[in-house]
């Protein structure tokens, strides 16, 4: 059995009984609950461009020779007026600090109501796309402080649903720039981007209650699961949509009876919306797949 779903069936067995310890309101079993009401038309298996890519080339910096950097973020054209710096710096354990602020990037649900962060990413030049961390958002502005492993890498800012997200999206917000522009002597970095992923073609989603109360990490798990059943997950990614689910009707009743939610709950809704893209990412490709045929 593959790892994931040994851990998933895991924690489900461990948190099921301290949440469920107690409780007397019932599961909500149903399929639809408070943010999976969707407009459009999911039927069927024409989900236009599930999973294709496209790509953008961004300066890559070598923070190994430098030692420590400050990178300018530029705005790509869907968002003007937005800006960032970031502070680089190679730790004694081999490691990268990221230390970046961001201005004027304003709400992702402005791109579509399937958005509801940003992801600052890493990628490698003729290598992976890595993610850095989340964007804490602060009024119009945000913040990541993290470490990463990459040595030689470019920055790239995207909207995305949620954090459990495993590839950039192709709504690119801000691009790192080389240190003091000199893009002449820059390497570059190809960054894959991922197009009509979080929603069918024509399809369009209706805005999550922002004024639920509930930790972002629930309502990622939400959106999450309605992103999933968008793509078809139940039907071409079964096994890892019923383990989400799992996670999500735990997570769900402690979060209906407005019960400030343990480190535990808020772990569930980490690992339930990370299932869910697992079940989204291998029904797009199945999608994909069968659109070749």
């Amino acid at each position: 059995m593959p790892s994931r779903l040994q851990t998933v069936r895991t924690i489900i067995l461990l948190l099921f009984a301290d949440v469920f310890c107690g409780l007397a309101v019932q599961l909500p079993g149903q399929n639809t609950t408070a943010g999976d009401r969707t407009s459009g038309n999911a039927s069927g298996d024409n989900l236009e461009a599930a999973g294709q890519t496209q790509s953008i080339e961004i300066p890559a910096v070598n923070y190994f020779a430098l030692g420590e950097a400050k990178i300018e973020f530029v705005a790509t054209d869907v968002a003007r007026g937005a800006s960032g710096q970031a502070r680089v710096k190679m730790l004694k354990d081999g490691g990268v600090s990221v230390e970046a602020k961001f201005v004027g990037l304003g709400s992702p649900t402005k791109f579509g109501n399937e958005y509801l962060t940003y992801m600052l990413w890493a990628t490698v030049p003729k290598g992976r796309t890595r993610k850095v961390g989340e964007v804490v958002v602060d009024g119009n502005g945000g913040k990541v402080v993290a470490t990463t492993a990459l040595q030689n890498f470019a920055m790239l800012v995207t909207a995305e649903p949620y954090a459990a997200v495993t590839q950039p999206s192709s709504i690119a917000i801000l691009k790192g720039s080389s240190p003091g522009g000199d893009r002449m002597s820059a390497a570059f970095a190809e960054v894959e981007l991922l197009r009509g992923a979080y929603a069918p073609s024509a399809y369009s989603y209706e805005p999550l209650d922002a004024s639920s109360g509930y930790a972002p990490v629930i309502v990622q798990a939400m959106n999450a699961r309605r992103v999933a059943k968008s793509m078809q997950a139940e039907k071409y990614a079964g096994a890892q949509f019923r383990n989400a689910e799992g996670l999500y009707q735990a997570m769900i009743n402690t979060a209906i009876q407005g019960k400030k939610p343990s480190k535990q709950v808020l772990q569930m809704a980490k690992v339930a919306a990370e299932t869910y893209e697992d079940a989204r990412a291998r029904a797009s490709r199945q999608l994909a797949a069968r659109q070749k045929q």
